[in-house]
């Protein structure tokens, strides 16, 4: 993938996220349907399914965009700079950033969010604070096949929670997109890596904080996470246990055991609300054989019981 330098055009158009569904329906064979976004401020559609125009003129938005492309070639330009998109390839847009699209392959498939600030009324706003949604940040990066893989698969979570109107849809909807966005300045630090070295204490907390966020999120009932204490973590990443917790403590400000304990609490909530698996079954996904053992972990830490937690989210 490489970029150069292009003019932009005298005129540039504000495209709205209300204008979004219009735009989709004239572009797409058969007639569409998508569900209304959250408080109208959050959207996410495939690019096979809904594709946009194979030509879109240099514009400005009044939303966020993030894209996930995994198939497909073309040309992206982001305010002066060209890109060559021939492989998976992850996007983020300000909506100051001005950009134009123009498609080089028939076949286009990935996904593509859309959202503006309004879904995060009533929350701290510190995903927009984000070094990847800022209007100088870099926009454009390549990614691997086992970036892709990860993050395709929160995508997905993220179409569920958007067609479906589960209980706390918008808390389930903001989680994930904070992953796409911590997986997103995970790659562009490994980007930045050659000029900006980590310390040794740092790079062996990234590399547990990674392992740990890859073995989630849970899509079905007979995926099980396969690291589920500090002494495994260890082992897999070929230290010692208190180092690696001494590293993750400086690094972090929380030990190796919180930041387990934190991850399993948010993926038992999520697997509570959204599916309705039986609780062993979800307590197996999470690495407790015994339920019993599962249900004391998630009392012990949220104050109630799955199955009161579960009922109390369906109310």
């Amino acid at each position: 993938m490489s970029s150069k330098k292009v003019t932009l055009p005298n005129s540039i158009r504000t495209q709205k996220m209300s204008e979004i569904n219009n735009d989709l329906l004239l572009f797409t064979d058969r007639e569409l349907r998508p569900k209304a976004p959250v408080h109208g401020s959050f959207a996410i559609y495939s690019r096979k399914d809904t594709p946009v125009k194979a030509d879109i003129s240099a514009s400005r938005r009044d939303y966020y965009k993030i894209v996930l492309i995994t198939k497909g070639t073309g040309i992206y330009t982001v305010n002066d700079r060209q890109h060559e998109i021939d492989g998976p390839t992850l996007i983020f847009l300000h909506p100051d950033q001005v950009k134009s699209w123009h498609a080089t392959s028939e076949e286009q498939d990935g996904t593509y969010i859309l959202f503006n600030e309004h879904l995060f009324e009533n929350q701290q706003q510190e995903i927009l604070n984000y070094p990847l949604l800022q209007r100088e940040g870099q926009a454009v990066y390549k990614i691997t096949d086992t970036q892709t893989v990860y993050l395709a698969s929160i995508f997905r979570q993220l179409m569920k929670e958007f067609n479906e109107d589960a209980a706390f849809k918008q808390e389930a909807i903001l989680i994930y997109l904070k992953l796409v966005l911590l997986e997103g300045r995970r790659i562009a630090q490994e980007e930045a890596a050659p000029v900006r070295q980590l310390t040794a204490a740092q790079m062996l907390a990234f590399r547990f904080t990674d392992k740990l966020e890859k073995q989630f999120p849970i899509e079905h009932p007979h995926q099980q996470v396969t690291l589920k204490t500090a002494k495994e973590f260890a082992t897999f990443l070929n230290t010692h246990p208190n180092h690696l917790n001494a590293c993750v403590k400086h690094t972090t400000g929380r030990t190796v055991s919180e930041h387990i304990r934190q991850r399993v609490v948010l993926e038992a909530k999520l697997l509570l609300i959204h599916t309705d698996w039986p609780i062993a079954d979800i307590a197996w996904s999470l690495g407790y054989e015994d339920p019993g053992n599962f249900t004391h972990f998630f009392q012990n830490h949220c104050h109630q019981s799955p199955n009161s937690f579960r009922h109390q989210s369906a109310l």
